[in-house]
């Protein structure tokens, strides 16, 4: 029968690192982990601090705020008590904790380090939390190399790795996978020979340079991906890392999700391949991103980002707050579309149906409904 990332931390309780070695579930236990909110907690790069064990972050006076994100705080606080009382991983202690948000540059990163008792060292990335700052910078990945979160990450991965003994692993959900490969790559060419893995899980891929740059290719044969069978994050852009598919409990974009992974024993249940439906939509999202110069990706892209913030009333600082007046925020995003100027208003009813066209039967009936119904109100501009 197959489990959770959260039974296997319970099934293998009692089992040091000696009796069952760190493994690729382990890896992804520990990339789901960089999302609970250290601060208050742990000390960043700068100190020389020992850390804390799990359990001591369990029994801080801070811990019940170290839950963040709305929609997995039980999986989370279910998983992190599994592993802080368990003799498997109540002896790793967890440092050098940063967690960078910036508006005005759009930056959204988190880095913690977890040292096994072992010495095993396991550097792990959060992935996109659920801000909006944190997705405009994901949307900033479609045009701009590097985007300042990966600069950040290989700076985090030259201050630590020096302190660190023993050999380091590097790993990472979502957009963490993604930091987690693209420090690995650049980050001095004394650090990297300690690095012994990267892995990532359904991480976005790159642009065609970083991919055929020899510093990523030299990396490859380090580097393990794993995707799940109706993957979309994983599939956007471009990666030339093998990656391998794992079964999830998950519908459409819940298989992102790590806690609806599948596992058996000590290892992913194997999924058959990337569903034509996945890859139908993905293809369809990369023909649209690429069809689109730079210049013209950014520009939409800033415009629609300005049109969200100007459609906030409530001050809103997640896509989740945000969308729960979707059906109000939609036509008054369109309204204050009417005040940009006449060639952006062009390109972005261009890319919307490009978008449309791309895409197909994958977009929601209803949202493209509501979206096609404001483009129409658009003023028509020349022949677009």
């Amino acid at each position: 029968m197959a489990h959770s990332i959260i039974d296997y931390a319970l099934f293998n309780a009692n089992k040091s690192f000696d009796d069952l070695p760190f493994n690729k579930v382990d890896a992804l236990i520990f990339a789901q982990l960089s999302y609970m909110n250290y601060t208050g907690i742990l000390e960043d790069s700068r100190s020389d601090s020992k850390g804390l064990y799990l359990h001591e972050i369990a029994e801080h006076e801070r811990f019940p705020y170290i839950f963040v994100l709305p929609r997995t705080v039980e999986n989370n606080t279910k998983l992190f008590n599994a592993v802080a009382y368990s003799k498997r991983y109540g002896k790793v202690r967890a440092k050098y904790y940063e967690d960078i948000v910036e508006k005005d540059s759009d930056t959204q990163f988190c880095g913690v380090v977890f040292v096994l008792p072992n010495n095993t060292n396991v550097i792990s990335f959060r992935g996109t939390d659920s801000t909006i700052i944190g997705w405009k910078e994901n949307c900033n990945m479609l045009y701009r190399y590097p985007v300042s979160s990966q600069e950040i990450s290989v700076a985090y991965v030259d201050k630590v790795i020096p302190k660190l003994r023993g050999k380091v692993i590097v790993v990472g959900h979502s957009k963490g996978g993604n930091l987690a490969i693209y420090s690995s790559v650049y980050c001095k060419k004394e650090n990297k020979k300690k690095i012994a893995q990267i892995i990532s899980f359904d991480n976005p891929g790159f642009t065609e340079d970083f991919v055929n740059d020899k510093a990523y290719i030299s990396m490859l044969p380090k580097i393990s991906k794993f995707v799940p069978e109706q993957s979309m994050i994983g599939m956007i852009l471009t990666d030339k890392a093998t990656y391998q598919v794992v079964k999830s409990d998950g519908v459409g974009f819940y298989q992102h999700d790590p806690f609806m992974w599948k596992i058996e024993g000590n290892t992913f249940v194997p999924g058959v391949k990337v569903h034509t439906r996945a890859k139908i939509i993905d293809t369809a999202f990369n023909d649209w991103v690429f069809g689109f110069e730079p210049e013209q990706r950014e520009r939409f892209l800033e415009e629609v980002f300005l049109l969200v913030e100007q459609t906030n009333e409530t001050n809103a600082p997640t896509f989740r707050k945000w969308g729960e007046n979707l059906i109000k925020n939609i036509p008054l995003a369109f309204d204050a579309a009417k005040g940009i100027s006449p060639e952006d208003r062009t390109l972005m009813i261009k890319v919307f149906r490009s978008l449309f066209t791309s895409t197909g039967a994958s977009v929601v009936s209803t949202q493209k409904d509501i979206l096609n119904k404001h483009i129409k109100k658009l003023p028509r501009i020349g022949n677009d």
